[in-house]
């Protein structure tokens, strides 16, 4: 027990760390989620349609007018943006928000599409880039396929119709787009064998009339179109607290980490100096009440951090929602736990570093960076990891921070698991990953005092 108490008041004389590395960095985080999260204010319910940055970049020199005209149909729900076609320009779109999701229409798209829509298959689909999975890049593909479905009605039907049908007024109707511009319903096989009589696929004529068509009829739906609001009891209060919750953990990743390793080495560090290992060797301490009294310490430091970003992760989620009245607490149960693990493997870094007897300085920089490398491939900042080029992913994955980052997103259902909602199973794979990150580097410092007392005892 003296041990222990002897312990916590080093880790009192050096607050300061805890100051910067855990208050400061976590106050920090948090600005950038306030940014980032729009917190729920007024009653009032007002429709706000999901809106995502999209571009589409054209490899087949618009023949047909697909291009564009797919620009002009998503620029009425979204933000078209421009993004030059290029493999860099298109990360750093990803990677500094420019872009949510980008649209590539491959070379030679229009005769494909022309042909398969001729053989009486699907649409052929364009390629798509985007960070990682949610539920506007979702919408978005959804938009450029309803697009690409009534491209192909429109254009078989005006091969059917010999394209004398697009001189009168009633524009799509006529030319055989049902009526709403929003159904994609296929035509029947004889329609398909007169439309082989009168439509070739490098025909680009036909295809511009198909394209004016739809864009035509799904303009006049969504002019038509009445939108009204109906009041919910949570509203979208369960997905809004739950997202918070969520991001104000994994933000954390790298204030958790740093103010750890920070803590627990200088601490762990101040026993295995020469001078404490002399005053310990005459002391009627045993070895083994010594060892548990600095375990006990570091699950105490463990705990505090753990607690500490708890209740700065409600406090954050009361501030931005209003109430907790959102949280289920079967995720938030499973999300701490995620945490707790979490904190664990920042405090065997510090173990594995406190052996070693580093200086203040050489603790103080590999806290940063290895809270930094580990933050930054985690997929928990602006980037998603599906913009990250193939050895950064692969390190990412071989690194703590994207397992914790994927527990957090399993349990509470966010991220690429928004549509599927919680799952015990995979977080329970993915915490398992952080505990064996943790016991790895408890085993590794183990085997430093060991060698370290070996060399003491040499000597």
């Amino acid at each position: 027990m003296t041990i222990c108490k002897t312990a916590l008041e080093v880790a009192k004389v050096h607050r300061s760390y805890i100051l910067l590395y855990l208050v400061g960095l976590s106050v920090i985080m948090t600005f950038f989620l306030t940014q980032s999260v729009p917190g729920v204010s007024g009653s009032k319910p007002v429709y706000a349609p999901l809106k995502s940055h999209v571009a589409v970049v054209d490899r087949d020199e618009d023949k047909g007018g697909v291009a564009s005209g797919l620009r002009e149909y998503l620029g009425r729900t979204n933000t078209v943006v421009r993004v030059d076609d290029d493999r860099r320009a298109i990360q750093d779109a990803m990677a500094t928000d420019q872009a949510d999701i980008v649209f590539v229409v491959p070379k030679g798209y229009m005769r494909d599409f022309a042909q398969a829509a001729l053989s009486g298959q699907p649409p052929k689909q364009v390629d798509s880039v985007l960070r990682s999975r949610n539920d506007k890049h979702d919408l978005s593909e959804m938009k450029v396929l309803t697009f690409l479905s009534n491209l192909r009605t429109a254009y078989l039907a005006g091969g059917i119709a010999g394209g004398d049908a697009h001189d009168d007024t009633s524009g799509a109707s006529s030319a055989g787009l049902p009526a709403d511009g929003l159904s994609a319903d296929t035509l029947s096989s004889a329609d398909s064998a007169n439309s082989k009589q009168t439509l070739q696929p490098d025909d680009e004529s036909a295809m511009r009339r198909a394209v004016t068509d739809v864009l035509r009829a799904t303009k006049t739906a969504s002019e038509d179109a009445h939108v009204s609001v109906v009041a919910t009891r949570h509203g979208s209060g369960n997905v809004s607290a739950s997202r918070v919750f969520g991001l104000s953990l994994t933000l954390g990743n790298y204030p958790i980490v740093a103010s750890t390793i920070s803590i627990i080495a200088l601490v762990v560090g101040a026993f295995t100096s020469e001078s404490m290992r002399r005053r310990m060797e005459v002391s009627a301490e045993r070895q083994q009440s010594v060892s548990f009294g600095l375990l006990a310490a570091c699950a105490v430091i463990g705990l505090l951090v753990t607690v500490y970003y708890l209740v700065l992760s409600v406090g954050v989620t009361v501030w931005q929602t209003g109430s907790l009245a959102g949280l289920a607490w079967g995720p938030v149960v499973l999300a701490t736990c995620s945490m707790a693990v979490y904190v664990c493997f920042g405090v065997s870094i510090g173990f594995v570093l406190g052996r070693l007897a580093l200086s203040s300085r050489a603790v103080n920089g590999l806290a940063n960076v290895v809270g930094l490398v580990i933050a930054a491939t985690s997929g928990a900042w602006s980037f998603g990891t599906s913009v990250m080029t193939g050895p950064v992913a692969l390190v990412g994955k071989l690194l703590c921070g994207r397992w914790y980052v994927d527990a957090i997103d399993q349990a509470m259902g966010l991220g690429a698991y928004a549509g599927s909602g919680s799952s015990i199973a995979g977080w329970f794979v993915s915490t398992g990953v952080v505990a064996l990150f943790a016991l790895t580097m408890v085993c590794v410092g183990l085997a430093v005092r060991h060698s370290v007392h070996k060399v003491v005892r040499n000597t």
